[in-house]
């Protein structure tokens, strides 16, 4: 349609540059063509939920955790509220116990079994509590990870300043929804590639100061864990070709480095390492010396790379050396989490994969921009994996990092549709979720922050049930997946992967519910209305929109909007913390979480939220040669608001025709056209109102080319002589 635009205008260009008797001609077939395209093709800019966290406690993250018998166990309770939180435990086996201020629970691993654990945080606004479960026993991953990794920002150059920043960073911003394992990246051993006795890889000194001798990450690891957060490194795949060369000997045994290398297998994008004979003695025991010395550092998640080859023939996957690794890792008696990398893995591999790893690449690097994978490759990789048996919980298909916010020093190139469709896809899947872009940089980017912090769509990703996403409907550019969830509720993304906005549909029947379920709008924090035989909505171009079906709303925050007064939340079952609400509007009552364990939630303080829609000045614009005022401005296409106030004259000038609209509440909005297309929008009642922009992009009305055409044959041209 854009590009029929396009031809309209140039051919009117045109038409005004060429002879008269071609010009009226030429303007007709202009016209004409404007006239084919839609009048208001709509390219709508999502908005989603922006509103702080409530002074009330709420706690978010997951509510099942695995660890290995007899290991150090170190687990922060995710809980926002106003500081200061206490926080309580009750049930905590022998050998563990929580620090009551920070919420960290650490000690040692329990015997194998399952240990439900009371958790409760309150503060001067009230409390919150949840059953949160620790499985001792030999998965950990019982839901996707969450953290952040040094390499979309820095690549192979960040440094000790610089991880423990994102690590105080994430602290602050991130883990109190959930995001907890800070990972540094390739190549941390350059560009000194110091090796020890063993032959095994020792930190740059130069970039980390603090890593003397054999002690390696061992301070920049217990720094990170006073924060609460696990600490994890990259490793390629293999054993250094400088260790190779020395023959160096392999702590604990009688072999040597030669003897464990294949000197014939290498990497094709690194030149650090060979592969290992992983099949042999020497080559388990060259696996086993560098993870009893990772274990020793205090690593709790390695992301070992090479393990797929992307660029080879016949199986990609280096099954031996990923059995290795498993083997290796488990004699640590450390629970520590195995990732693998890159992608494409193949689904054929999944018996390998789910026996030996906690997550693995199901595409190759993703990126914002020049990624080597697509978000076409994601969705098609998501459905082959989705309906691949064999996985159990606690393993994943990994979709890559997060390429969001601030990136290095530039921004992420993704529209806030994409990056909306991206972090649907990862929750619904359930995909492990690993941030790439800057942490440090979040206390100053609202929209990214509110992206990686809304603790509904998190929920659906970490929910206990760990059932994995599928696809139920697919028509076109649309698609609808669904997600099982704790307490018979169902998740559900609309994804609209065109470049106009759509209606996107799915019936109670298909998603297997029955009867009038309540639903949930996760992205902008409310309870949705008028749903009686299934979800029918217009989602925006290139984006999604996510749901709760069934179940209560659990407390959530009171309605409001931006002009209206909430209500309170009603009293629901399954995550009934008090949410974040409307402006004004009265706190959630309190909830019963049965889905999660019997967790009671304080009704909620005063709903935050509820921004006031700003409205849109009067278009306002010189009158026409001909035309008294100029022609009228074209109206606000649909948004999420109602209202619209209409705009005054001005020659092409787009003032803001009363348009009204239904949805969301309490947004801005913007109209098409004109200058800032006035809209003055005044919110009903409603919940959970948000600061971000909604308006139409790429929108205009081709009937200006009318207008203009029609003025321009009305004017006799003047001929030199």
């Amino acid at each position: 349609m854009n590009a029929q635009r396009s031809a309209a205008r140039w051919t009117i260009c045109i038409a005004l540059a060429a002879r008269p008797s071609w010009r009226r001609a030429a303007l007709v077939s202009a016209t004409m063509t404007a006239l084919a395209v839609p009048a208001f093709a709509a390219q709508t800019d999502i908005t989603i939920s922006t509103s702080p966290a409530l002074a009330t406690p709420r706690i978010n993250g997951a509510r099942v955790i695995g660890s290995i018998p007899g290991s150090p166990l170190l687990y922060t309770i995710s809980a926002t509220g106003q500081a200061p939180l206490k926080f309580e435990a009750e049930g905590l086996p022998t050998g563990l116990a929580i620090d009551a201020a920070s919420g960290t629970i650490s000690g040692t691993t329990p015997a194998a079994g399952s240990y439900p654990i009371g958790v409760t945080v309150s503060n001067g606004s009230g409390s919150a509590s949840a059953t949160l479960t620790l499985t001792a026993g030999s998965t950990l991953a019982l839901t996707p990870p969450m953290g952040w990794n040094s390499y979309d920002s820095f690549i192979a150059a960040v440094t000790e300043k610089d991880v423990l920043a994102a690590a105080q960073a994430m602290k602050t911003s991130l883990q109190p929804y959930g995001w907890n394992t800070v990972v540094i990246d390739y190549l941390w051993y350059d560009p000194e590639q110091t090796i020890d006795a063993n032959g095994r890889w020792l930190p740059s000194k130069s970039k980390y100061p603090s890593a003397t001798g054999s002690d390696g990450f061992k301070s920049i690891a217990a720094q990170v864990h006073t924060l609460g957060l696990g600490f994890g490194i990259h490793l390629m795949r293999g054993i250094p070709r400088k260790s190779v060369t020395a023959n160096s000997p392999l702590v604990n045994s009688t072999y040597t480095a030669s003897q464990a290398g294949n000197t014939g297998d290498t990497c094709s994008w690194d030149s650090h390492m060979y592969g290992v004979r992983a099949d042999t003695a020497a080559g388990q025991a060259w696996y086993d010396s560098i993870y009893s010395q990772y274990a020793d550092w205090g690593i709790d998640f390695v992301k070992v790379d090479d393990m797929m080859n992307p660029y080879g023939t016949g199986s990609p996957l280096h099954s031996s050396e990923v059995t290795a690794v498993h083997t290796s890792i488990g004699k640590t008696g450390r629970s520590i989490v195995l990732s693998l990398s890159p992608g494409p893995t193949q689904t054929r591999d999944v018996a390998v994969l789910n026996a030996n790893a906690n997550m693995w690449r199901q595409v190759n690097d993703f990126w914002d921009t020049n990624g080597l994978s697509t978000i076409g490759n994601e969705f098609d990789a998501a459905y082959s994996w989705s309906t691949t048996s064999g996985i159990t919980p606690g393993h994943w298909p990994d979709a890559d990092m997060l390429p969001l916010g601030t990136i290095g020093n530039r921004a992420c190139a993704f529209s806030h549709n994409e990056q909306v469709m991206v972090m649907s896809l990862w929750a619904i899947m359930p995909s492990p979720l690993i941030f790439g872009g800057m942490p440090t940089k979040l206390s100053n980017d609202s929209w990214t922050l509110a992206l990686l912090t809304n603790e509904e769509v998190l929920a659906v990703n970490q929910d206990a049930l760990s059932a994995r996403g599928k696809r139920v409907v697919q028509q076109g550019t649309t698609e609808v997946w669904a997600k099982d969830l704790s307490g018979g509720r169902k998740a559900v993304a609309l994804f609209n992967r065109g470049t106009q906005d759509a209606t996107v549909s799915v019936t109670f029947s298909q998603l297997g519910v029955t009867g009038t379920p309540p639903v949930r709008d996760l992205w902008h924090r409310q309870d949705a209305t008028g749903m009686t035989s299934g979800i029918s909505v217009n989602v925006p171009h290139e984006a999604a929109l996510m749901y709760t079906v069934g179940g209560d709303s659990g407390g959530a925050g009171g309605a409001g909007g931006s002009t209206g007064t909430g209500t309170g939340g009603m009293a629901g079952s399954n995550d009934g913390g008090a949410g974040r609400g409307g402006a004004a509007g009265s706190g959630g009552a309190p909830g019963t979480d049965g889905g999660l364990g019997g967790t009671t939630a304080t009704g909620g303080g005063p709903g935050s939220g509820g921004v006031t829609a700003s409205g849109g000045r009067t278009g306002s614009g010189t009158g026409g040669s001909t035309a008294g005022g100029g022609a009228s401005g074209s109206g606000g296409t649909t948004a999420q608001v109602s209202g619209g106030a209409s705009a005054g004259a001005g020659a092409m000038s787009s003032g803001g025709s009363s348009a009204t609209t239904s949805g969301r509440v309490g947004s801005t909005a913007a109209a098409t056209g004109g200058a800032e297309g006035g809209r003055s929008g005044t919110a009903a009642t409603g919940q959970s109102g948000c600061s971000c922009s909604l308006g139409s992009r790429g929108s205009s009305s081709p009937w200006w080319l009318l207008v203009f055409a029609v003025a321009t044959l009305a004017v006799r041209p003047r001929r030199r002589r």
